[in-house]
């Protein structure tokens, strides 16, 4: 059986369609070098008709500039941002896992549920991850105040080794963006936004605080919090539902754990926790005081024994792995010639990009998920809406 063209872009292979989003289409890629050299990674491409909206064109720069400044085990990373033949992308890394919920969904129906004190280790992974984001600077020192107003649970991933990645800043808010936001404007899933941010008010880092506390509870529920049938009763319950503590929701659930949960959902952004950092505090504190079994170690062999299938699968069987010293391939790789752009099985061959240099390397960046990568929305979820 012959296998089908793969098609190459810049530097890259597109080995398989994993989503399209809002902004683009996001790709399984591999990158290729001498010696045998290879990585694989998600390269995600602004779709063609946006390519010449000069609002989506700053969106899209923006969550590759955005993300690039973040370096951290559990915020996804960028690696290149750039583009060929006029259409842009972003490079991120390749974390072979799912959404949260998916992996809390697939838990519950394979082992009896994912354990209490795992949901916690992931909250407080992507906390740790979250805090960062909100703490970092340009290489310059200057204060990013990045806020990323999208905290749900399709963007925190856990890999098959139990990694926890906090994703997808295409409408995080930081100071120097091309595209600025305008006061009274929502962006985010309406079902994971905190009561501020349903009112179109101006927000800070403890409205991304709220997003997780959601995540949390609905880890901890298996079901939604704030999800009405329509978006507007979705922003009502937002701001004006009544939340019971998750030990009355929950059987089983400490009540210990009520003052972490409810803290981080109230309502007045002054009674939460102040930052990520100290929500992160709070849950290992629990952790400890209840000594349950939630450290990264029983994560990795619990998302290893569910996802053992999977792991186990050899999706690139078919593909040259072998490391080996190619002679031809180091030369061509030298050439100025080498940087070029394959056409695709049945098309014309491309011109190179205006401006792109020949063999410029990869500038580190930042990443993505192969289930669910940044800029995939999934299926009936809420997008943003402006007002």
């Amino acid at each position: 059986m012959v296998a089908p063209p793969v098609e190459t872009f810049g530097r890259y292979e597109l080995l398989r369609k994993l989503a399209t989003g809002g902004m683009g289409q996001v790709f399984l890629a591999r990158q290729k070098g001498p010696v045998g050299f290879q990585k694989l990674l998600v390269v995600k491409r602004l779709l063609p008709h946006l390519s010449e909206d000069p609002d989506f064109i700053k969106m899209f720069l923006d969550e590759g500039r955005i993300a690039g400044y973040l370096n951290h085990p559990h915020v996804a990373q960028i690696y290149d941002l750039g583009d060929v033949d006029g259409v842009l992308y972003i490079a991120m890394e390749y974390v072979q896992g799912e959404a949260v919920s998916h992996v809390n969904a697939r838990a519950n129906h394979r082992k009896g549920g994912l354990p209490l004190g795992l949901k916690c280790r992931i909250i407080a992974d992507a906390a740790a991850g979250l805090d960062h984001a909100h703490q970092a600077r340009s290489p310059s020192g200057r204060r990013l105040g990045l806020i990323h107003r999208d905290v749900s649970p399709q963007n925190v991933l856990v890999s098959f080794t139990g990694n926890v990645k906090l994703i997808d800043f295409g409408v995080a808010k930081a100071s120097g963006k091309l595209s600025q936001t305008i006061v009274g404007t929502i962006k985010g899933k309406h079902a994971y936004m905190s009561p501020e941010q349903a009112r179109g008010e101006e927000l800070d880092a403890r409205s991304d605080v709220y997003g997780l506390g959601i995540v949390l509870y609905e880890l901890l529920a298996s079901q939604r919090l704030f999800k009405r049938d329509s978006d507007m009763a979705t922003l009502k319950a937002v701001v004006g539902a009544k939340v019971p503590p998750p030990s009355e929701a929950v059987p089983g659930v400490p009540k210990t754990l009520d003052a972490v949960v409810m803290k981080a959902l109230a309502r007045r952004r002054e009674e939460r926790f102040q930052s990520a950092g100290e929500f992160q505090l709070a849950i290992e504190d629990f952790l400890l005081a209840e000594r349950l079994p939630g450290t990264h170690a029983h994560l990795t062999g619990f998302m290893r024994d569910l996802y053992a299938a999977e792991l186990e699968e050899e999706h690139f069987a078919s593909e040259p792995t072998v490391i080996q010293y190619d002679p031809r391939l180091m030369r061509e790789n030298s050439s100025p010639s080498s940087t070029k752009v394959a056409p695709v099985q049945g098309q014309a061959k491309p011109a190179r990009p205006a401006g792109a240099g020949p063999g410029t390397p990869p500038r580190p960046r930042a990443a993505q998920g192969a289930r669910r990568p940044a800029g995939g929305r999934e299926p009936g979820e809420d997008t943003g809406t402006e007002t």
